[in-house]
């Protein structure tokens, strides 16, 4: 057997099995935020690290998931789960339309950046200004997300962890696939490293890109439209630039973006740090601003290949 594949799988028994060791509602909590942005994380390492796409709305794709399946369940009374699916399709057909804009426009790593920036300060101002639909700048509170016999035998808080914890280990699969296991790992690396050169052979770049985003976008979409109920509220502010794109670029760039368990390792770190630097308030931001700007001029590689290098470790 891969032994890449017996490291996910112990990663994985140690997601599942982290409640035992972290009790009390706050650690759950912290762990239930860790593994959604494990999902962001990831997304944002496969669109930016393997096809050179530099997404930055993914707070904007999380948050269309969001406020759709939060709408749809408390104007017109849809079952949550439905919704949810909903929602992160509507996510993936956005992703995806963007990357066929650019990929059309033949726009390059900078320019996709300031086109999904900009639709990300469109999705903040649209949420924000569309008071009488998404409540602006508050908010609304959607209907509870109904747990079942899960939710009655472990708690809302434990539910919520283990939902989490499973989409987080499922993506970290998905990726384990796509890039180690089938012939897509092959045509992205080519795609990222040469795109001329891959058309040249025969690849569809345009094809593998829209693809990848549509993926991206629809496990962003899920993380996020659960992410919303999890908070309990869908509001600006758990979707905006700064709340989720630079925590997850952060977390890809530092763990390895490209890599499968280098967004797990940046999500564990910096979610400790982000805790621990609270008390910062906004000086937060520029924190993370400087560490965004370091990792990208001194450890691109991250801390995936960092270790590979050195210790010569299988991932």
């Amino acid at each position: 057997m891969d032994v890449r594949l017996l490291v996910l799988a112990a990663i994985s028994a140690i997601l599942l099995a982290l409640p035992l060791v972290f009790t009390g509602r706050y650690y759950l909590r912290v762990l239930t935020q860790m593994s959604f942005f494990i999902v962001f994380a990831s997304a944002f390492g496969l669109l930016f690290g393997r096809t050179n796409q530099l997404f930055l709305c993914i707070a904007a794709l999380a948050g269309i998931s969001a406020y759709t399946s939060g709408l749809l369940t408390s104007r017109l009374g849809m079952e949550h789960w439905s919704t949810i699916l909903l929602g992160s399709i509507f996510s993936a057909g956005v992703a995806a339309g963007l990357s066929y804009v650019a990929n059309v426009r033949r726009m390059g790593v900078v320019f996709v950046a300031i086109l999904t920036l900009a639709f990300q300060l469109i999705f903040e101002n649209l949420v924000t200004g569309l008071v009488w639909l998404t409540g602006g700048d508050t908010g609304f509170r959607p209907p509870p997300l109904p747990l079942g016999p899960l939710g009655s035998l472990l708690g809302e808080q434990m539910s919520f962890y283990l939902i989490a914890a499973v989409l987080a280990i499922g993506t970290l699969f998905v990726n384990y696939w796509l890039m180690e296991r089938s012939k897509w790992g092959l045509i992205m690396e080519a795609v990222r490293n040469e795109e001329v050169a891959s058309e040249v052979i025969g690849i569809n770049v345009r094809r593998v890109k829209v693809t990848v985003s549509a993926l991206s976008g629809f496990m962003i979409g899920l993380a996020g439209a659960l992410y919303g109920y999890f908070n309990g509220l869908i509001s600006p502010i758990y979707f905006s630039f700064a709340s989720i794109d630079i925590l997850s670029q952060v977390m890809a760039v530092f763990g390895g973006r490209g890599t499968v368990i280098g967004p797990l390792i940046g999500s564990a770190v910096f979610t400790y740090v982000n805790e621990n630097i609270r008390y910062l308030g906004p000086i937060s931001l520029s924190v993370y601003g400087a560490l965004i700007v370091v990792l990208f001029a001194a450890f691109r590689e991250g801390m995936v290949a960092t270790l590979r290098r050195w210790t010569r470790l299988v991932f």
